[in-house]
């Protein structure tokens, strides 16, 4: 667990990370470092292609969300399964992270934000007013949407971060 472990601790300042790691995992050591009280600068990680992809994609999802909430994704190679001994299944790419912060939460709480969010996409087929309704109220719901300019019939996945923000200040405030 990185939370346990300071860069005061260890005598260093900020630091990158650099990894090859399980793919089965990514998601879960991503977050560990990104909402770590110390932060890295910047990872370098090589991940499954279809990961990278949906963590870079303008068709967002929580990774997606979370990803450009704390930092600036980008793939900066892919390395085909050939390039491995014994080729995985998959293809991979080295996704890296680079600006990683808490400024975006400057107005408000992580917990909240991950909250609407989870919120929002908890049903992917749905229109996310009727996800944020069943947590929030139809009304509350639809008013959010309507402060950061998203249509009511929106899908969480065409919503952008910033809007997101202003869906998370509107329903808790």
């Amino acid at each position: 667990d990185v939370r346990n472990v300071s860069a005061e601790t260890l005598g260093i300042g900020p630091y990158v990370v650099a990894a090859n790691i399980p793919y089965y995992i990514t998601g879960e050591i991503i977050r560990q470092f990104l909402t770590s009280p110390d932060q890295p600068r910047a990872l370098a990680l090589l991940v499954q292609k279809e990961v990278a992809q949906r963590a870079v994609s303008k068709k967002e999802s929580l990774l997606s969300l979370s990803l450009k909430a704390y930092s600036t994704p980008r793939i900066a190679e892919k390395v085909p399964a050939k390039h491995f001994s014994p080729p995985p299944k998959v293809d991979s790419a080295i996704l890296v992270i680079e600006n990683v912060s808490k400024d975006f939460f400057s107005d408000i709480t992580e917990e909240h934000f991950f909250r609407v969010a989870h919120a929002g996409f908890a049903s992917k087929r749905k229109m996310v007013a009727n996800n944020l309704a069943t947590v929030f109220g139809k009304d509350a719901s639809l008013a959010a949407l309507s402060v950061a300019g998203v249509s009511e019939k929106a899908r969480a996945e065409d919503i952008h971060v910033e809007a997101w923000k202003t869906i998370t200040r509107a329903l808790v405030a």
